[in-house]
């Protein structure tokens, strides 16, 4: 194989695996899939308690993109469903009470629009 489709299938595995680094925090400004998917989960959780206004782009798109992030995350662990959501619950916990609602939504949006879905 030459090296150019060699790079071309390297390229096409990391878009394909999602939109970021696989674990860890934040990373270089980057948020990682378990806390992309932590993000969102803790946006719609914000909006479903009231305290911040609903985000006609987040209540479409927060199942789909916060699932392929999880499943970016869990995958390539292979960790099972129920580890995978235990995780992203306890980051949720996390993130609900280390940051303000607005940096949520702000971070959450920002995961959204890096998701290929």
């Amino acid at each position: 194989m030459t090296r150019v489709a060699i790079l071309c299938g390297t390229m096409s595995c990391c878009v394909l695996a999602a939109c970021g680094p696989s674990g860890g925090d934040d990373v270089s400004g980057v948020d990682s899939n378990l806390n992309c998917s932590a993000m969102i989960s803790a946006a719609n959780s914000l909006v479903v308690s009231g305290k911040v206004e609903s985000d006609p782009e987040l209540a479409k798109r927060a199942l789909v993109t916060s699932m392929t992030y999880l499943n970016a995350y869990a995958i390539p662990k292979g960790l099972k469903e129920a580890d995978a959501f235990t995780e992203v619950k306890a980051r949720r916990a996390t993130l609900l009470e280390t940051l303000s609602p607005d940096e949520v939504m702000r971070r959450a949006k920002r995961c959204m629009e890096r998701s290929p879905l």
